[in-house]
């Protein structure tokens, strides 16, 4: 019986050591020279990223590259809420968004538009730091106009 459970915990610590390797989290600056690797932040040209921002890889689903991606991007920071919350804030006029709403709480959110796209970031306080979803779709086309029909009653 004691085997066993030896046997399952170095098992367990062996599958949790090989599942840290496969999912381990990309940084902006991931390359020992500070040089980005190809999947890095650096393939958002679009978009502002706070420094020292850890991108979840297990909860990023994006669809396309450079300025033409869709999808969700999720990335944990050790910067505190309100802080990101002024980043976006500050820095998403920069790259050419024009903000929609924002909502600061205890789950801020923003809305930008730029050009065709939309984006919507998700800022809340997680366990260790600051959690941010960032994500980015299509704008939706312009809502038809209503049509006033002038009657002949006056």
């Amino acid at each position: 019986m004691r085997i066993r459970a030896v046997a399952a915990i170095l098992t367990l610590a062996a599958g949790l050591g090989l599942s840290a390797c496969s999912t381990s989290p990309m940084s902006a600056n991931s390359g020992g020279d500070g040089t980005p690797s190809a999947a890095s932040f650096s393939q958002f040209s679009d978009l502002p990223v706070p420094d020292k921002a850890t991108m979840e890889v297990d909860q990023t689903l994006l669809l396309g590259n450079g300025e033409n991606w869709t999808g969700r991007l999720v990335f944990s920071s050790w910067t505190g809420h309100t802080a990101i919350y002024d980043f976006y804030r500050a820095q998403m006029p920069g790259f050419g968004w024009q903000e929609i709403t924002s909502v600061r709480a205890s789950i801020s959110v923003q809305t930008w538009i730029r050009d065709t796209r939309v984006a919507t970031i998700q800022i809340r306080d997680a366990t260790l730091g600051t959690e941010v979803i960032i994500t980015y779709s299509p704008a939706p086309a312009a809502a038809p106009q209503p049509v006033v029909k002038k009657s002949n009653l006056q």
